[in-house]
């Protein structure tokens, strides 16, 4: 009887190598080919310096130039695309010497649904990532109007050129 049981657990565990422990082997060699490949796919490549990294950096801002025709007019197109009316803004070009971008405030008062304006700076942020949203504030003249005045102050950072 003890021969039996033996013999049993033998063909258990041979059975659970083959089906279970196998497998597992052959994926992690597998696996382990792939990691060597990776590591020396990545050794073989030129590491940027901090100047080529600083550079790309910097190309990624749009020039000063392009405000008046690029920046505000995808700004009015995106508002109208989300139906909200933007009233006449303040705009203020920020400079420092020796630096190498360009902020430019704007403020702009928003009229519409809270839904709407929403919408309306999420896709602005999306579609303009050099811009950063600063503050925002809601007012609404009535608790049961709909539409909310907005005032949103919002940064883009230019390059300077």
């Amino acid at each position: 009887m003890p021969g039996v049981a033996g013999l049993g657990i033998l063909a258990f565990s041979a059975m659970y190598y083959f089906s279970g422990l196998r497998s597992e082997q052959d994926e992690l060699a597998a696996l382990r080919s792939e990691l060597v490949a990776i590591q020396t796919s990545v050794a073989s490549r030129k590491v940027p310096q901090a100047e080529d990294q600083l550079k790309t950096f910097y190309e990624f801002f749009p020039a000063v130039s392009t405000v008046p025709d690029t920046l505000l007019a995808k700004l009015h197109e995106t508002a109208l695309a989300n139906s909200v009316m933007l009233d006449q803004g303040e705009y203020r070009v920020e400079r420092k010497e020796g630096e190498k971008l360009v902020r430019y405030g704007v403020l702009l008062p928003i009229k519409g649904d809270y839904l709407h304006i929403r919408k309306f700076l999420s896709q602005a942020l999306v579609e303009m990532p050099y811009a950063s949203l600063d503050s925002i504030e809601f007012q609404r003249q009535q608790v049961s109007d709909v539409t909310l005045e907005a005032q949103v102050r919002m940064t883009f950072f230019l390059a300077n050129q």
